[in-house]
């Protein structure tokens, strides 16, 4: 652990080793660090605004006005800085932290600030620092105010007694003269520039970034404990003030020599920097192999001591933090129902140029029943640049199904896992060959290939009781819902038969109508299961491309002619339908086909009552569309490849294929 070579620093200033702890204190240090920082801020604006309190402190009276300004202004720009809020209430706690450790004396300052350390737990080692110096800023500029204001205003000389600041000094320019002050200031920068982008871009492996890494814990732990000590010294009344202003100095003195050392550090870290930029790193990166890339994000793994995945079939989840809530829902499902078979790893991407969302990375990661292989920013660049340009991850999440010895037996394993859900175990073009091997051509459009109990729990009784008549249907257009839903329950009632009505929406990426649009008796398919009807879908025309089956399969195969239908319809958010009853073969129609088919019943119902419903609405399906040619678009996500030629599954001839670029759903 990098953080642990830090025991063995020693910088000689006055005959002590400033840095150094033992080994025993330096494992509590480093135990109060959380491994992974979710609170990201500016902390540029602090350190602004430190220095400002310090300055107006440093004046002997409230003259200022133009400093108060300043001050003003400052304080409104945090009210705009993303995180902020939740600083700001760490720098409140530490401050009181302070205030009780130096009132009470209920606990050492070493006690205080191991609990300091650990109340910034979720922060970088030099966020905390920048944190301890607002908070003392915040003490500091408290009683600078009261003692400035003691002789003028009654309600300052009462509160400066209930804080316990009575008689403490009046001259905060002795801070400014000794130093003390810069001191703070220039350790709160030098810290904030380790936090620069250009910094975090560094290999970590780099020597000049470890180096600095390992003197982060102890520097993070002196500093704080020296802000105590100065809170301490400061809170003593006048007449024992003078006698411990070389005390100050020699804080003062501390503090300087500490920010030499990382300043020393800062300097060879910056050198590097420049060997680093994002441009370079993509021309510098040496070509891994996909044993090495394994090793690396093993190791990954293993540094996050999951023994659970030990021996296990493991599915590398490759995502960046926009992907959707309703996958990982849908992914939850089958991950809680596999029976131990595998066992999931998100590995988290992101531009290594930019700073990312840290909240939305945790909010997902709440939501993930699986392990993180690690936080994105550790995700290395050569990591990176091997997902997208070996394994073909551009923005779609992919995952990678993995064997327990290593072996990579599928690049993606997520459209079969759409399709076929756990059944695809383990996941190889070969289980899922005899999965599609299973499946009759001609013959295999049925219910329970688009549907599955997790998007309507009542699947298999509907499937089992061959006189349902379940109408799945979707579209933006209420009137022609109002109309189509009508014609429908009319038909089917004058059948005799039970009728299901299923609203799937437009596709997974359009909100569409709500349940509360809807008459009560449609069943409306919602959220992660509306996300995971249209994805099943188009995880089906993903296998037929990767098979081949394109440009010929309109002759021979129904399942591709039929979902290029719905998926065509319900990308441009047009309306369709299709029927269903039993175990036979669905009906597909685009919205006006099916309206005018159940409109129309009356003309062909004869002999087409009962169990001959669906038959009597193919025939009639047939009849009226033998003369109509209604070509559709189709716009399929690209799931690590681009798909190849499609021939349209009306009229047979190949279709056009364009680019589209998207930023997110609409």
């Amino acid at each position: 652990m990098a953080a642990t070579a830090a025991s063995s620093l020693s910088y000689g200033i006055g005959g002590t080793q400033i840095l150094w702890v033992p080994q025993g204190l330096l494992e509590q240090i480093v135990s109060t660090h959380s491994s992974y920082q979710t609170h990201h801020v500016d902390l540029q604006h602090l350190v602004n605004l430190i220095s400002c309190i310090f300055q107006n402190a440093a004046v002997s009276s409230s003259k200022g006005v133009e400093q108060y300004v300043q001050l003003t202004d400052m304080i409104n720009k945090l009210e705009t800085v993303d995180g902020m809020r939740q600083a700001l209430e760490n720098i409140r706690n530490l401050s009181c932290e302070m205030s009780c450790c130096v009132s009470t004396m209920a606990s050492s300052v070493d006690e205080t600030t191991m609990q300091m350390l650990r109340r910034l737990k979720d922060y970088s080692w030099n966020a905390k620092v920048v944190l301890a110096m607002a908070a003392f800023a915040c003490s500091v500029g408290e009683s600078s105010m009261l003692v400035k204001h003691r002789n003028t205003d009654p309600i300052a000389m009462y509160v400066e007694t209930l804080k316990g600041h009575r008689y403490t000094t009046t001259d905060f320019t002795v801070l400014e003269r000794i130093g003390l002050f810069k001191a703070m200031i220039d350790v709160a920068n030098t810290n904030l520039a380790f936090l620069a982008p250009s910094i975090s871009r560094i290999p970590k492996e780099v020597h000049s970034i470890k180096d600095a890494i390992a003197c982060f814990p102890t520097a993070a732990y002196k500093i704080l404990r020296i802000v105590l000590q100065i809170t301490s010294i400061l809170s003593k009344k006048k007449d024992h003030f003078e006698s411990t202003v070389q005390e100050l100095n020699v804080l003062a003195n501390e503090v300087s020599h500490i920010n030499n050392i990382l300043q020393e550090k800062l300097t060879l870290c910056l050198r590097d920097a420049e060997k680093y930029t994002y441009e370079d790193i993509t021309i510098r990166i040496t070509k891994i192999s996909i044993s090495e890339f394994i090793d690396k994000i093993m190791h990954y793994v293993r540094i996050q001591g999951f023994e659970n995945l030990r021996n296990k079939h493991l599915f590398f989840l490759i995502s960046d933090l926009d992907i959707s809530i309703d996958e990982i829902k849908v992914l939850n499902w089958l991950y809680q129902r596999n029976d131990q078979m595998y066992e999931i790893v998100w590995l988290p991407i992101i531009d290594l140029s930019m700073s990312y969302d840290v909240k939305r990375f945790w909010e997902l990661k709440q939501l993930m029943k699986w392990s993180v292989a690690v936080e994105p920013t550790r995700v290395e660049a050569d990591v990176v640049d091997f997902v997208k340009k070996e394994w073909h991850f551009i923005r779609q999440a992919i995952a990678v199904s993995m064997t327990s010895a290593g072996e990579v037996v599928c690049q993606n394993a997520l459209p079969m896992l759409w399709t076929w859900g756990n059944t695809a175990f383990p996941f190889s073009d070969k289980t899922e060959q005899i999965l599609w091997n299973s499946i009759d051509e001609r013959h295999g459009w049925k219910l329970d290939l688009v549907l599955d109990d997790f998007i309507v729990p009542e699947l298999r009784s509907w499937i089992e009781n061959r006189t349902t008549f379940v109408c799945l249907f979707g579209g933006g257009d209420i009137s022609w819902i109002q109309e189509f839903t009508e014609k429908v329950k009319y038909a089917a009632y004058a059948a005799g038969v039970t009728l299901k009505l299923v609203f799937v929406g437009k596709n997974k990426a359009k909100l569409g109508l709500l349940k509360t649009d809807l008459s009560r008796d449609i069943n409306v398919i919602e959220s992660e299961f509306r996300w995971r009807f249209w994805t099943k879908l188009e995880s089906i025309l993903h296998a037929k491309i990767r098979s081949g089956k394109t440009t010929t399969a309109y002759k021979t195969d129904v399942v591709i002619h039929e979902a290029l239908k719905v998926v065509g319809h319900g990308g441009k958010g047009e309306s369709w339908a299709v029927f269903s009853m039993g175990p036979d073969p669905m009906v597909t129609t685009d919205g006006e086909t099916g309206l005018t088919i159940m409109s129309n019943y009356l003309n062909w119902r004869q002999d087409t009552t009962g169990l001959r419903f669906l038959e009597g609405v193919k025939h009639y399906k047939e009849v009226i569309s033998r003369d109509v040619h209604g070509c559709i678009k189709v716009h399929l996500p690209v799931l690590g490849r681009v798909p190849g030629i499609m021939a349209c599954p009306d009229c047979s001839k190949v279709m056009d294929m364009f680019y589209t670029y998207r930023c997110c759903d609409e």
